[in-house]
């Protein structure tokens, strides 16, 4: 069920032939993708609700609690964790995380929640797990993480939930193909 554009090794994309290039265009991975996500789905629904372990789904909710500590690294490092269990849960359970980190984002003056919810999003997305079709929900919250600024009496915070939405939008960058991110592209630029 995961988005993959391409190989993932620099040096596998690079020995490419350029007729392999050039049969392969961006819109034909995307179309390809879409239609075998499709298929994938159609046969996932026929399956029952998988069961997952209660200590899975411990770690995950302690996950998304660190993504709001103080400390960068514990941030960084959740959205890291969150990433890895992520890429080993089915489609529906993954969809369930994506709604938990965007709701973290509904309240404005929590820069840390911000910050660490940015970091996952650019995680999920890297490892192909943030799917094109929730683009259109994440990309708002993206653009609203670039221009955050929250006055904290004579000062202003957030230059690091800004850093982060950058980071996000260079992994949307190197995970989705043109014509998937094309439709975002003028929110982004804004």
């Amino acid at each position: 069920w995961r988005y993959k554009r391409g190989k993932r090794s620099l040096l596998q994309n690079l020995s490419a032939t350029s007729a392999e290039m050039d049969t392969k265009t961006d819109a034909s991975h995307a179309q390809q993708n879409l239609i075998q996500q499709q298929q994938e789905k159609s046969d996932s629904e026929e399956e029952d609700l998988p069961i997952i372990p209660d200590q899975v789904e411990d770690a995950t909710s302690q996950l998304l609690h660190y993504l709001t500590d103080n400390a960068t690294v514990v941030r960084w490092s959740a959205a890291k964790g969150l990433g890895r269990i992520t890429d080993r849960l089915p489609e529906v359970c993954a969809d369930d995380i994506l709604d938990a980190l965007l709701e973290l984002t509904t309240d404005g003056e929590k820069d840390n929640a911000w910050h660490g919810a940015c970091l996952s999003l650019a995680e999920l997305s890297r490892r192909g797990l943030l799917l094109p079709e929730r683009l259109g929900e994440v990309v708002p919250v993206v653009c609203r993480a670039i221009q955050y600024d929250v006055r904290r009496g004579q000062h202003s915070v957030g230059s690091h939930v800004r850093d982060a939405a950058c980071y996000t939008c260079w992994a949307f960058a190197r995970a989705y193909a043109p014509s998937v991110l094309q439709p975002h592209v003028m929110d982004l630029s804004q």
